[in-house]
């Protein structure tokens, strides 16, 4: 049951989102540099690339794990904050979304749908990292440096739908004419 709500959540967020190859290829850019950084740069001899992924992936888990009570604070705050701006947000529709089942989103379902959908994608990319721990025992050199790359990808990726979110919840809270 759970499993179908994660889903539902994920699903109605790609269904809605005009641009999504945008946000895609935003990702896509700084993790083929880094792969290709990492693939034809030769590093220092003294670097053990498998040691630099392991930092790496150590720091992400930790990261990853503050970005999540992030987003949930501000889905907090989102769903129980109760002022006009809230309303206004309720009652207008987007116009940069899809409409859902033929309904257009209001400005908060835009909002709160963003951001169901950031931490939907940092809880899965932290359940990557925390496999990759362990998976490093068994890769070698160049299979860490394309799982960086992949990293890249995942952390720019959850940045820029983070980012979004906040300038929204900053034109939320801040008092506008005009709001989206």
């Amino acid at each position: 049951m759970h499993q179908m709500i994660i889903s539902v959540a994920a699903f109605d967020y790609l269904k809605t989102r005009k641009k999504l190859w945008l946000k895609a290829l935003v990702a896509f850019i700084p993790a083929l540099a880094a792969g290709l950084v990492m693939r034809f740069a030769t590093p220092n001899s003294a670097i053990v690339i498998s040691d630099v992924f392991s930092d790496f992936v150590n720091v992400q888990i930790n990261t990853v794990a503050i970005l999540i009570s992030f987003s949930i604070a501000i889905i907090t705050i989102l769903v129980t904050a109760d002022n006009s701006n809230i309303t206004r947000l309720k009652e207008k529709h987007s116009t940069d979304c899809k409409p859902l089942k033929g309904k257009p989103l209001s400005l908060f379902q835009v909002l709160l749908s963003n951001i169901t959908y950031n931490v939907l994608a940092e809880v899965l990319y932290l359940g990557i990292l925390i496999v990759l721990v362990f998976v490093r025992l068994y890769i070698s050199d160049d299979v860490c440096k394309d799982l960086m790359a992949v990293c890249v990808f995942f952390v720019t990726h959850i940045l820029h739908v983070l980012l979004e979110s906040v300038g929204q919840m900053y034109l939320t809270f801040w008092k506008h004419e005009e709001v989206g």
